[in-house]
């Protein structure tokens, strides 16, 4: 209806315009050499109009003729590009199905049609990968990573191929260029978190764990491996205030502070430690300044009387009183780590070493009997602790951050076969070899 009002409104506005030309009055003449010409002020500006439209048809004919070229190329190319989408699109479905020889073929048709289009070179990549050509995955996706709007794809493949291939520190490279060119993306932090544990990065691992994470283990790996000293007391003070009941944190940062001349401070960190969770090492580090064996007994009773009522304070004193020959002190301190919970071999043995220097300095057939009986009951005790992993029950001749033989992160904890080995902290973070993250 709009469109009909509005034909009647032009057709009147140009009869409007043609009466009122028709009712001009005057004349126009024109003469040239021998020439004369006169028509009415209408006829003129009639042919006038007509002249104007004959030259605009000309003009468009023109710019038809000289334009039809890149008409033709644009619709050539709009074909193309809709074609290429298809083949896109097949491909997809094609990968979705598992069907390789159809992905691969509509992969290259993409290529054909849409050389510069990230789309086919990710389809392309993708169809390589599942046909097994790693090399031309590896090409495709490079290409995607040199091109600004599609690095991030590119960087994921070249992430994922290099995590298949077992090649951790390529793998942490690409994960961190790919977090580049798309901040924030919570599975790539997470992945990144993984790799700096694989390749031994435990400053990175620790920045990029969250709280959740055993972060006193991190902190401790990550201050042995510190090259800066002022760094590596930093990560051991926060490994020690994370987990004051870590041996293996304690002893980071106490040894840094001994170092440093601050020997009250480390005493202070060992003994705030033996309050926590007591442990061999940290005695032994407490009394190693000392040479003397009675200045060795002093310092393991102010030890001791931060725990006095656990067995290895009592194992401690035990042990310095013999180094002192203090047998009968020796004697009663082994027999009060025994009765502590202390039922182990290395008690038995100590309490063998006990008589066997009471029967050396003159104790007679009863000290010899008792230092053998000593080592009978040594046969049956439980077995002494050691560092064993929590998830796998290995054993480990030294602390470790993370299992050696089954990957498990934060769970080698000082224990012996009897009682279950334990680390709080977090959930477990495994990285066996052959895992993919």
């Amino acid at each position: 209806m709009r469109r009909v009002i509005g034909f009647l409104i032009l057709a009147a506005i140009l009869v409007g315009i043609a009466f009122g030309l028709g009712t001009l009055p005057g004349e126009m003449s024109a003469t040239v050499g021998t020439y004369s010409f006169a028509a009415s002020l209408p006829i003129v500006a009639l042919a006038v109009i007509i002249l104007f439209a004959l030259l605009y048809v000309l003009i468009r004919l023109v710019a038809a003729i000289f334009g039809a070229p890149g008409r033709f190329g644009r619709g050539r190319h709009q074909r193309q590009l809709r074609q290429g989408e298809r083949a896109v699109t097949r491909a997809f479905a094609a990968l979705a199905a598992a069907d390789p020889k159809a992905a691969k073929r509509e992969a290259d048709r993409a290529r054909r049609l849409l050389p510069q289009s990230p789309m086919a070179l990710l389809i392309s990549a993708e169809t390589a990968r599942l046909s097994g050509k790693t090399e031309e995955a590896e090409a495709s996706y490079r290409r995607l990573a040199e091109q600004s709007d599609s690095a991030f794809l590119g960087l994921r493949g070249l992430l994922r191929q290099a995590l298949d291939a077992g090649d951790w520190t390529l793998a942490a490279d690409l994960a961190r260029r790919a977090e580049l060119a798309h901040p924030g993306a919570p599975w790539l932090r997470a992945e990144r978190a993984k790799l700096a544990l694989r390749t031994g990065a435990w400053a990175e691992a620790l920045a990029l764990s969250g709280p959740e994470a055993p972060r006193a283990v991190m902190a401790t790996a990550a201050a042995d491996a510190a090259s800066d000293a002022a760094q590596a007391l930093r990560l051991a003070r926060d490994a020690f205030a994370a987990d004051p009941s870590l041996a293996p944190a304690a002893l980071a940062y106490a040894s840094r502070l001994r170092a440093r001349g601050e020997e009250r401070k480390a005493d202070g960190v060992i003994e705030k430690a033996w309050t926590r969770g007591p442990h061999p090492d940290l005695a032994t580090f407490y009394m190693a300044r000392d040479s003397d064996v009675m200045a060795r007994l002093k310092a393991a009773d102010r030890l001791a009387k931060c725990n006095p009522e656990h067995g290895e304070s009592h194992l401690i004193l035990a042990r310095a009183a013999l180094a002192a020959r203090l047998t009968g002190q020796a004697r009663q301190e082994a027999q009060a780590a025994i009765a502590a919970g202390l039922d182990q071999r290395r008690v038995w043995v100590l309490r063998a070493d006990i008589e066997e220097a009471d029967a050396a300095a003159g104790g007679g057939e009863g000290a010899t009997f008792a230092a053998h009986e000593a080592l009978r009951r040594s046969q049956t005790a439980q077995p002494d602790p050691r560092w064993r992993c929590a998830a796998c029950t290995a054993e480990q001749v030294e602390w470790h951050p993370s299992c050696p033989v089954c990957g498990t992160v934060g769970q080698v904890a000082w224990t012996n076969a009897m009682a279950p080995a334990t680390r709080a902290g977090g959930p477990v973070i495994t990285l066996l070899p052959g895992e993919a993250i």
